[in-house]
């Protein structure tokens, strides 16, 4: 493989994003050339190296299905002109368009599945279409075998199951005697993130542990319904929306607990960092299986159900309530910077990616 184009809907935080940065810095350096094409023509979040070739497409039509077929149009001219050794696309909704577009030009395309594939895409129409092109693609790249097991055999056999990258370079070094009192989250203000069972869960926890506070970062369509459930459920001064920051993990560490309360999602990176920091850390155990593969009930986090409140509550009253269990879940938890450690992740995708373009030459 000496030239790879990833191709996403933009470089603003989210997970997806946050991976392809880690792989195109990791491939940069073994000399493979990487080029992003992004859909939307957004700011930057993450940090590249500077030889890493960006080519924004923006907005080409006020109509959504001209300017879908414009940009699609104007991503297969530049594949033709830059004769890529493969193109990776991610999340799924970008792969499912990018396979049609590309038919012809004998560059094999790689699809990312980023999250719970029996809920995205949301429209019936893409999932019609995910069902007619993902046949034709070279490849798959799936974070969870539950995540895998919604496809058909032929899709599997192509495929392989990869974790996200841990890097270690964004991990704080700082050594945390005493854990503040605070309960924090962190994503999309959305509905897949379900803060409302985040704040109702800590609204019931707060009634026997009244010191500590809840910080949720992150922004969204729902921040202020969120605001105003926290306002009707909690004491003035014990919760706080700070918004997005790029320095989540400074912000965060030093908090007795982080908590994941979505309905879905795929392998969530923030509890993978989190987790590497040896903060406590509870999840529901939501599909399609990341924080079930990597969290293992009472040894280095807590899995609760989807949307139950009670068992949340619960569970961040354990952990308040013993520094001896805490201090247990957080020490097992860093193992995971041995298990996702993101030269070796990085590398397997390199080592897959190279076989895509192996049986495709």
């Amino acid at each position: 493989m000496e030239k790879i184009i990833f191709i996403t809907r933009n470089m603003k935080a989210g997970g997806a994003e946050r991976v392809i940065a880690q792989l195109a810095n990791y491939f940069n350096k073994t000399k493979i050339q990487c080029t992003i094409i992004t859909l939307d023509n957004e700011e930057i979040f993450y940090e590249l190296d500077n030889n890493i070739n960006i080519f924004p497409i923006g907005r080409k039509s006020r109509n959504p299905y001209i300017d879908k077929i414009q940009k699609y149009r104007e991503i297969r001219r530049y594949v033709q002109r830059s004769k890529p050794s493969i193109v990776l696309a991610l999340p799924e909704e970008i792969g499912i368009y990018v396979i049609p577009a590309l038919i012809g030009t004998n560059v094999p395309v790689v699809v990312s599945e980023r999250n719970n594939p029996w809920v995205m895409p949301w429209k019936k129409e893409t999932r019609l279409l995910r069902k007619l092109f993902y046949p034709l693609a070279a490849g798959f790249v799936f974070q969870t075998e539950q995540a895998a097991s919604f496809f058909s055999s032929s899709i599997r056999k192509k495929s392989i199951v990869l974790p996200n990258p841990l890097d270690l370079n964004r991990i704080p070094l700082q050594r945390i005697e005493k854990r503040r009192k605070e309960v924090v989250g962190a994503g999309r203000l959305d509905k897949q993130k379900n803060f409302p069972l985040l704040i109702q869960s800590f609204a019931k926890f707060h009634k026997k542990y009244p010191e500590y506070v809840l910080t949720i970062y992150g922004e969204g369509a729902l921040r202020g319904e969120l605001e105003k459930l926290a306002v009707s459920l909690l004491p003035e001064g014990t919760y706080s929306f700070p918004g997005k920051t790029k320095d989540l993990l400074e912000k965060i560490n030093g908090a007795s607990m982080f908590i994941l309360s979505s309905d879905y999602e795929g392998m969530p990176n923030v509890v993978i960092e989190a987790m590497a920091m040896g903060m406590p850390v509870v999840s529901t155990d939501c599909p399609s299986g990341g924080s079930a593969e990597l969290i293992q009930n009472g040894k280095n986090g807590i899995l609760v159900p989807v949307g139950d409140r009670d068992s949340l509550a619960l569970a961040m009253s354990k952990i308040a309530g013993s520094d001896d269990f805490a201090n247990k879940l957080g020490k097992n938890a860093q193992e995971v910077k041995k298990l996702l450690n993101s030269d070796v992740v990085s590398k397997d995708w390199k080592n897959y990616l190279d076989t895509i373009v192996g049986v495709n030459s």
